[in-house]
């Protein structure tokens, strides 16, 4: 092979002493990168095909053809050691259809795992944390937001594991429940309890949210306890429900309510770090790219994570 100038694109051209034919050496390996840097900026951004390919020069048909192999080799997690502190949460990319189970670790900014799934519930968790389990992840701590499939699921898979419940979910699903203004005393006095909740950050910040939450039990108790009857008396239910649904959500979640008070380096208080950092941009790419079939939403989250998997975590500098 001699060389034989170059191609109208540029590229150098060779030529075949022997047959008189020409060409160009191709590297496929290069060539699959090219394509999968293409596809990243597209899956990753907001441009549509047809805008990148006029940025490229090629044909919407010829990205098409490029893009087939990356929507059939979805990346997989690649597996993560020494992890002491893992957020777990789902997001839905398709509502009662394909919810993605994800798994972080905070310390280093990065997926630890994910999983595609149905719903959530216990078999569903069961088997996302059993992966993660034989993958080597063993984490000390375990921060999530109390659903209870997924309560269910890491007792039974890491019983040592000590769980932090997400307190902005606990803060935001009692204010639901009392709403802005409650009607009864008992329920405004529940309210800014609630309200204080997300103040406490000390182990004396702890202790006195505990013994105002015993004191207000104490004095309401006979308050909870009323009951409403039919015209007939033959069937009755408790009056206040929703205040004693938002006492029963604050006293089944204390024992895990302030682990990061005794852990605040290595225990974040909120899920943030999942539905905030990850699942929001999920949602995002799956807005921008609106129109594809659930399978390709699932593929773009995949890639998504990969890439934040992969990426040199930040350095916080305070």
């Amino acid at each position: 092979m001699q060389r034989w100038g170059v191609t109208a694109a540029g590229t150098k051209r060779y030529r075949c002493a022997a047959c008189q034919i020409t060409g160009v050496r191709k590297r496929p390996d290069n060539q699959l990168r090219y394509r999968r840097a293409l596809f990243l900026r597209w899956s990753m951004g907001k441009s549509t095909l047809a805008e990148l390919a006029v940025s490229c020069g090629v044909t919407r048909q010829t990205l098409t053809i490029w893009f087939r192999h990356f929507w059939s080799t979805p990346p997989c997690a690649v597996p993560q050691s020494n992890v002491r502190t893992l957020v777990i949460d789902g997001t839905s990319l398709e509502w009662r259809r394909t919810t993605m189970l994800i798994a972080h670790d905070p310390a280093q900014s990065r997926p630890v795992g994910w999983g595609t799934v149905a719903y959530e519930r216990y078999d569903t968790w069961l088997w996302f944390l059993t992966h993660l389990k034989r993958q080597g992840v063993n984490p000390a701590f375990v921060v999530c937001d109390g659903q209870r499939g997924m309560l269910a699921a890491l007792r039974c898979i890491w019983p040592t594991a000590l769980i932090q419940r997400c307190v902005v979910h606990i803060h935001r699903q009692a204010r639901l429940w009392l709403t802005q203004r409650p009607k009864t005393g008992a329920g405004k006095d529940l309210l800014r309890l609630v309200d204080q909740l997300l103040a406490v950050k000390t182990r004396r910040q702890r202790r006195r949210w505990i013994r105002s939450f015993h004191r207000w039990l104490h004095i309401h108790n006979r308050f909870l306890k009323e009951r409403s009857w039919n015209l007939d008396k033959t069937h009755w239910w408790y009056t206040h429900r929703k205040v004693r649904a938002v006492r029963s959500l604050l006293r089944n979640s204390m024992p895990d309510l302030f682990r990061y008070v005794s852990n605040p380096i290595d225990v974040p208080r909120t899920t943030n770090h999942v539905e905030g950092g990850l699942n929001s941009r999920i949602k995002e790419l799956v807005r921008s790219h609106r129109g594809q079939h659930t399978s390709r939403k699932v593929v773009l989250a995949s890639w998504y994570l990969s890439v934040r998997q992969a990426k040199k975590p930040t350095r916080n500098v305070t």
